[in-house]
C-alpha cells in the first residue's frame, strides 16, 4: 500500500518536474508557459487507465509504458521526441526499458535522427505516405524502402550526447512477406545465440538474443531468383526491462491525409502496444492552400478510430500546431482552426489536447523564437534547442496531469 509520505513526496516531485525543468525555468517573455497543461473537454477514462499503469511502474517498478509519437518532420528528426523520451525514461530511476521503433531513413535518402546510425549495403528506393499516387502498402512508419539486390546488409548502432546507448534482447523486423527473401541477425561475438521466428500473418521476422546487445546486424538474402524485391517497413528494438519506451513515427511533409494512406497502420501500431499515442499532425495540413477545417477534423477523427483499433484502451493526446508563417511573411491563420478542431475532438472523442501554439506565445510568436535562436529562418521548423524546449514543456504538462491523478487517488 502507498504510504502518505511517499505519495506526498512523489506529488511534490511531479509538480517540481513540471515547474523547474531547465528550459521552462528560463522562460522567454514571448512564451506563455501558464497554458502548458493537458486539457480534457470530454471523457478522460482512457487517461485514468494510462495513469494507473504508470502507477504500477512508479510504485512497483514493474511493467512497461509504450508511447507512440506520430507526426511530420517535427517527429522524423526525433529532436522533440528525443527530449521527451529522455525525460520520461529518467522519471523512474533504473527503469529505462528500450529504444523501440526505428527506421533507417538514410536508406531512403532522407534525414536520419542523429541518435542512431544506420550503415547499409545495397541499392534502395523509398515510398513515403506523402506520395499521393503511390498505392504501396505502408505501415506505422509511413515510409518503406525496397531493394532488388540479392544480398544486402544493415548495421544500426547508437551515438549522441543524450544517452550512452540502448541495449536490446529482442528485435522485430517489419517487412513484406515473401518466401524468396529471408532476414537473418548475426553478431560479431560468435558466442551470442540468436533464435529466429517468422510471423507471416503479422508481417515480421523476430530475433531473440540470449543476452543484451547494443548493435544490430542484419543480413537480407534472396533465396529464389524468380522473386526480385524486399521491402523493409521498420524495426522494433525491444527489452524485458521495465520502463518507458517512446516510439517516434514521423515523415517529412506528412499530413493527416498522408497517415490515412497507410493501409497497415492499425495492424502495425498494435504491435507497439501503445498506452499513450501523441498526435502532432497538422502543420502540413494548415499550409495546404486548400485547407479545410471540416476535412481536417474528419481526418483526425478517422485516425483516432484507427488508433483504437490498435488499442481500444490507449490514451490519446493531440498537440496543436507550432506557430508558423507562410512564405516567411504571413502568419498562418489556419493554426487557430487546427486548435479549435482539436478541442472539439477532445469533447467528442475523449482525447487530451496540449496547446503548443499557445505555449509558444500565440500567432506570430515564431518570429521571437527565431530571434532567440530557437527556430529556423523558414519560420516553420524549430532548431534543436527549440525542439528540446518543446519536449521539456510537453513533459512538464504530462507530469502535471499525472500529479493531478496522484492527488485524486491518494485521498
Amino acid at each position: 500500500m502507498r504510504s502518505p509520505a511517499f505519495l506526498f513526496t512523489l506529488l511534490v516531485a511531479a509538480h517540481a518536474i513540471g515547474q523547474s525543468n531547465p528550459f521552462s525555468a528560463d522562460t522567454k517573455p514571448f512564451m506563455n508557459p501558464a497554458v502548458s497543461r493537458i486539457v480534457f473537454k470530454g471523457d478522460s477514462t482512457a487517461w485514468e487507465r494510462y495513469h494507473a499503469k504508470l502507477d504500477q511502474l512508479v510504485f512497483e517498478g514493474d511493467g512497461q509504458i509504450h508511447v507512440a509519437h506520430i507526426g511530420g518532420s517535427h517527429v522524423q528528426a526525433d529532436m522533440w521526441s528525443m527530449e521527451l523520451r529522455h525525460r520520461m525514461q529518467n522519471m523512474v530511476p533504473g527503469a529505462r526499458a528500450g529504444r523501440g521503433f526505428i527506421f533507417p531513413y538514410t536508406m531512403a535518402k532522407s534525414n536520419n535522427p542523429w541518435w542512431y546510425n544506420p550503415e547499409f549495403t545495397g541499392k534502395w528506393t523509398a515510398v513515403r505516405n506523402v506520395m499521393r499516387t503511390d498505392s504501396s502498402a505502408l505501415g506505422v512508419a509511413g515510409i518503406s524502402v525496397t531493394t532488388h539486390d540479392s544480398l544486402a546488409h544493415l548495421k544500426v548502432s547508437f551515438r549522441g550526447d543524450v544517452y550512452p546507448g540502448y541495449t536490446f534482447d529482442k528485435v522485430r523486423v517489419l517487412h513484406r512477406m515473401d518466401s524468396s527473401y529471408q532476414v537473418f541477425a548475426w553478431s560479431a561475438d560468435t558466442t551470442v545465440r540468436i533464435a529466429r521466428r517468422v510471423d507471416e500473418r503479422a508481417g515480421f521476422t523476430e530475433f531473440t538474443y540470449d543476452r543484451q546487445r547494443d548493435t544490430l546486424q542484419l543480413r537480407i538474402e534472396r533465396t529464389d531468383s524468380t522473386q526480385r524485391q524486399f521491402t523493409l517497413r521498420g524495426i522494433v528494438l525491444d527489452s524485458k526491462d521495465p520502463g518507458i519506451v517512446l516510439h517516434a513515427l514521423g515523415v517529412n511533409g506528412a499530413s493527416t491525409a498522408s497517415w490515412l494512406r497507410c493501409q497497415r497502420f492499425s495492424e502495425e501500431l498494435a504491435q507497439l502496444h501503445p498506452d499513450l499515442v501523441i498526435l502532432s499532425i497538422g502543420i502540413n495540413d494548415a499550409h495546404d492552400p486548400d485547407f479545410s477545417a471540416a476535412r481536417y477534423e474528419a481526418n483526425y477523427r478517422e485516425l483516432i478510430r484507427r488508433i483504437r483499433i490498435a488499442n481500444p484502451d490507449a490514451a490519446i493526446l493531440l498537440t496543436t500546431n507550432t506557430d508558423s508563417y507562410v512564405k516567411r511573411r504571413f502568419v498562418n491563420k489556419n493554426a487557430g482552426a487546427v486548435r479549435d478542431a482539436m478541442l472539439r475532438l477532445s469533447a467528442s472523442e475523449g482525447v487530451g489536447v496540449w496547446d503548443a501554439l499557445g505555449v509558444m506565445g500565440g500567432e506570430g510568436s515564431i518570429r521571437s523564437w527565431e530571434k532567440a535562436g530557437l527556430a529556423q529562418p523558414d519560420r516553420i521548423h524549430l532548431k534543436r534547442p527549440g525542439y528540446a524546449l518543446l519536449g521539456d514543456l510537453l513533459y512538464g504538462a504530462l507530469m502535471e496531469a499525472y500529479a493531478r491523478h496522484i492527488k485524486l487517488t491518494s485521498r
